[in-house]
């Protein structure tokens, strides 16, 4: 993993610690600032973009370790030193020591966050189709679930999902869910 080139732009310590603390608020809360008038040094918005895709990449990058264990993500750290002086190497320790939690939180809720929709109630049946037009006897038992979802932002948007397993299926997304179950008690830990 390569820190992006606008890390080495900055002369002054302090101007450096400000735009890491930016990028951090931006990566984990959100918020957009105007980096190209607050920082004189940075002549070009592309610097701007590699820099948050990084922060991205390195969160994400921070989640997976954490499922791994801290020393990972400190050897990671250590090996950035190289690209970067032991002041300004310092500094982005510091910063991203203070607010490991909260990246991986944001990486996690990037990877789950596929909509704005939730999950606020669903419904099963168990179906068992006896003949159709197309299979004479099948008499194959499957469950239709439908999911009820709403968008955080507005409660009358709402939608429904509608889908169909059979038993083996749904052994196997159940499976999967439990993983994920799994994985989220031991990020919280």
């Amino acid at each position: 993993m390569n820190l992006p080139q606008v890390f080495n732009v900055f002369t002054d310590n302090n101007q450096f610690e400000k735009f890491i603390e930016d990028l951090v608020a931006d990566c984990v809360h959100g918020i957009k600032l105007p980096y190209l008038s607050q920082f004189p040094e940075i002549n070009h918005y592309n610097l701007i973009v590699e820099a948050q895709q990084f922060m991205q990449q390195f969160s994400e990058y921070l989640l997976e370790m954490n499922n791994q264990n801290r020393e990972e993500v400190q050897r990671l750290l250590d090996k950035l030193k190289s690209q970067i002086d032991p002041e300004k190497h310092q500094i982005f320790t510091r910063i991203i020591t203070e607010n490991f939690k909260g990246m991986c939180k944001q990486a996690l809720y990037t990877h789950i966050a596929l909509s704005k929709y939730v999950l606020i109630d669903y419904n099963w049946n168990l179906n068992l189709t006896i003949s159709s037009n197309k299979i004479a006897k099948s008499q194959i038992p499957t469950i239709i679930v439908e999911l009820h979802l709403q968008t955080l932002d507005n409660i009358a948007n709402k939608k429904k999902i509608r889908f169909e397993m059979t038993k083996e299926e749904l052994e196997q997304f159940v499976g999967k869910l439990q993983k994920v179950m799994n994985q989220l008690q031991l990020q919280y830990k």
